[in-house]
């Protein structure tokens, strides 16, 4: 183990509580994510001449996938404007700009862990509001206050416990009539294709979390949100799915 190594385990302990890290692309921590590093995403973009987050649905998923899930999340919901957006990790911002393009709210928060995304999108998307992230809560955010809460591919990447605690939070700060979208591995994204292509690469496919969609509807469910309709995604290995509730 080198010096550098222990330094940076000892360091990461200590901000563990705060939501931030310090990376090399990945982070040896097992309790926190890894996540794609801005500076060197932001450079591939550009030696490709392609915007981040196309460069991003090329590389995570396929061609048009984020605009895709944008235009379904929204006919699903039946949404066409917001006052007040929540987003839990935006990284890139490729879907946060398609939604303040689309509903033009009047505030939208984001929960970020990853410095420099962060810092990214301060300089790309200045009018987002940052709240304080702690990586498991929405804290700052008040009981049934947002008309949108939304998160993309994050919940399928971290341990499930902490994706239900995330859940938990969106129910709590939707407000009635207000969607909650988020999409997820689910066993229904599990088709034969996909479940030969992790039986091939089982190292690789570890990062994915799988979640039982019939017990997280029943768990949103008793949070008064209805499940009003899903699309499956595209996912490097696979795909995810999109599922998009109402508050009753």
């Amino acid at each position: 183990m080198s010096v550098r190594h222990t330094i940076n385990t000892a360091v990461n302990k200590t901000l563990r509580p705060t939501g931030f890290q310090l990376v090399r692309g990945h982070s040896a921590d097992p309790a926190i994510s890894a996540f794609l590093p801005a500076k060197r995403i932001v450079k591939q973009a550009d030696r490709a001449g392609q915007s981040v987050g196309d460069f991003l649905d090329s590389y995570s998923a396929e061609p048009g996938a984020t605009a895709e899930t944008v235009e379904a999340m929204l006919e699903l919901s039946g949404l066409t404007t917001a006052e007040r957006v929540c987003e839990i990790g935006p990284g890139s911002g490729r879907y946060s700009t398609r939604i303040l393009s689309a509903l033009r709210p009047g505030s939208y928060e984001v929960y970020e862990t990853a410095p420099d995304w962060i810092a990214y999108l301060r300089r790309e998307l200045p009018g987002l509001v940052f709240q304080p992230a702690d990586g498991k809560t929405l804290g700052s955010t008040p009981s049934a206050s947002v008309d949108l809460v939304h998160t993309h591919k994050l919940l399928s990447y971290i341990p499930f416990a902490t994706a239900l605690g995330y859940l938990d939070e969106m129910a709590r700060v939707v407000r009635s009539g207000g969607t909650v979208a988020f999409d997820m591995v689910t066993d229904d994204c599990l088709d034969d294709s996909t479940t030969k292509v992790w039986l091939t690469e089982p190292d690789r496919m570890t990062i994915y979390s799988v979640a039982p969609r019939a017990w997280v509807s029943g768990f949103l469910a008793q949070r008064d949100l209805a499940l009003v309709g899903s699309r499956f995604v595209p996912l490097s290995g696979g795909r995810t799915e999109l599922l998009v509730f109402r508050r009753n």
